[in-house]
């Protein structure tokens, strides 16, 4: 019988929320860590330097992983959500996984982990029990038809950071018995260590620069020492150069500095506001994340106007508009407004006239909405 079918009642939709004891996450202490973990971590970091593309920087660290920390397997993925698109791998390597992607890319979003990355940018190790309750979870149909027959009763991921609308990060999966904050304490010092790995490897794959935007990598002083293959196509339409070698242009480079020099590495690692740079290729837009020791990601993106121009068209205000994009951009209502530089009620206020506008009830369908824009 299928679960849909089955007396269990199954739930199309669930409610993130953080529990009350998901705000100290951050502040995971070392002393969780056992003897030869801070070794072993090194170890596999030390592993993650020889990799040469995704493939084998993926691979090496889902073997890390599980060596590391006692489970069922450790899977690394990128999703579009509002796409519903996913590409996934896992160690060890499970046959299951091609027959179980069209459900997963169907019902990604009953994933709480998934539904919190999208939403927040959030760069946390966390864990379902973080956002819902066992019995909520197991009500979903993504939990009846994929996570139960496999035997998964907790997960545990973290993600690196992306282009908005995009996922990607690992995941270890566990029985009932769950994961000990012994677990959660490795996986978090790994944590910088696997985003400035995937930050230097993404822009040597050539694959990447479809997502729509060029990258580089740069030292703490703005001098670029690597740049996507299609930095001449971006100086072509724009004008704006990004050369190894050279500093960064003089419209981010400000930004830049100031935002790797006010870095800590005990911070999350979180993408910058975006900074205007020109009105050419339908406007240019850059945006910057620092690493924990550097080189740190540059990225330029054209084409933002058009999603401004489809949202006000839409009905919303040039402010209601600013506040849609870094609604889309990610994260909580504490760090848009902060961001913005306005009062978290006044954020709320501009929120209940963007739902309003987007004919939309809850945050997740108006960020899937302007994003797809």
């Amino acid at each position: 019988m299928r679960a849909a079918e089955a007396s269990t009642r199954v739930s199309t939709h669930i409610r993130v929320r953080l529990c009350p004891t998901a705000g100290r996450i951050g502040a995971v202490s070392k002393s969780h860590l056992e003897d030869g973990d801070a070794a072993t971590v090194l170890d596999i970091v030390e592993s993650l330097t020889g990799a040469q593309n995704l493939d084998e920087y993926s691979r090496l660290a889902m073997i890390g992983m599980r060596n590391l920390i006692p489970c069922i397997d450790a899977s690394y993925n990128e999703m579009n959500p509002s796409a519903g698109r996913i590409e996934w791998a896992s160690e060890p390597a499970n046959s299951k996984m091609d027959e179980f992607a069209p459900l997963f890319a169907r019902l990604m979003r009953q994933n709480p982990l998934v539904q919190h990355f999208e939403d927040t940018a959030d760069t946390r190790a966390m864990m379902w029990s973080d956002l819902v309750s066992r019995a909520d979870l197991q009500q979903t149909e993504l939990w009846q038809e994929m996570f139960r027959p496999l035997g998964v009763y907790e997960q545990m991921a973290l993600v690196v950071p992306t282009p908005p609308g995009i996922v990607v990060g690992f995941a270890v999966n566990t029985g009932p018995e769950g994961f000990s904050e012994r677990d959660r304490a490795v996986f978090h010092a790994l944590r910088p260590h696997l985003a400035h790995m995937y930050r230097s490897i993404q822009l040597q794959d050539k694959a990447r620069t479809a997502l729509g935007w060029t990258g580089a990598l740069a030292d703490s002083k703005g001098v670029v020492t690597a740049v996507t293959e299609n930095a001449a196509a971006l100086e072509e339409a724009t004008g704006i150069e990004l050369t190894q070698g050279e500093l960064l242009p003089k419209s981010i480079r400000s930004a830049f500095r100031q935002g790797v020099n006010g870095y800590r590495p005990s911070q999350p690692a979180v993408r910058s506001q975006s900074t205007r740079i020109s009105g050419d290729a339908d406007g240019v837009e850059g945006w910057h994340v620092p690493g924990p020791i550097g080189p740190h990601v540059v990225v330029v993106q054209t084409g933002v106007d058009s999603m401004k121009r489809r949202l006000a068209e839409a009905g919303l205000t040039d402010r209601q508009s600013e506040v849609a994009m870094q609604l889309a951009e990610g994260g909580t209502n504490a760090v848009i407004s902060q961001r913005m530089g306005i009062a978290e009620g006044t954020l709320r206020k501009h929120l209940e006239n963007i739902y309003r506008a987007l004919d939309v009830t809850d945050r997740a369908t108006a960020i899937a909405r302007i994003r797809g824009w």
